[in-house]
């Protein structure tokens, strides 16, 4: 017999990982003017933010996204997302980013505007507490 087995099986050669990005946690805030307002999230997700959104020059009608940063959401303006500043000026919070911060309706949220970032950063009422009652050395 002059054949050679054939294999059935050639594993497959391993492709290279691609390298993994770093998301801060957090936007960087060093030596970032920050306006505080707070304001109580409403039964279809919305959070009341008349005057950091003026402060920031956003107007009723423009496209916004959140995205998730540790223990706060930030909203930014993006022209592609379906949600938008609404004419009570309220910005919307995704449920799935309410459910991953445990922002519940009728909660208190922290609204945090910085204007040389164009962000508005929102954080649940607990975590700032958290913060707070951190001892300072």
């Amino acid at each position: 017999m002059t054949e050679r087995p054939t294999p059935l099986f050639s594993p497959p050669t391993p492709q290279p990982t691609p390298p993994l990005t770093t998301i801060h946690a957090t936007p960087k805030l060093d030596d970032t003017e920050l306006l505080l307002t707070t304001g109580i999230l409403d039964h279809s997700g919305r959070a009341p933010a008349r005057k950091l959104l003026n402060a920031l020059n956003w107007h009723p009608g423009q496209t916004t996204t959140a995205r998730l940063r540790g223990q706060a959401i930030t909203i930014g303006l993006a022209p592609d997302s379906p949600n938008r500043i609404d004419t009570r000026h309220q910005v919307f919070i995704p449920a799935g980013l309410r459910d991953l911060t445990g922002i519940r309706t009728g909660d208190t949220v922290a609204l945090l505007g910085a204007p040389q970032l164009h962000l508005l950063i929102v954080y649940p009422v607990r975590a700032l507490t958290t913060l707070l009652s951190t001892p300072v050395d």
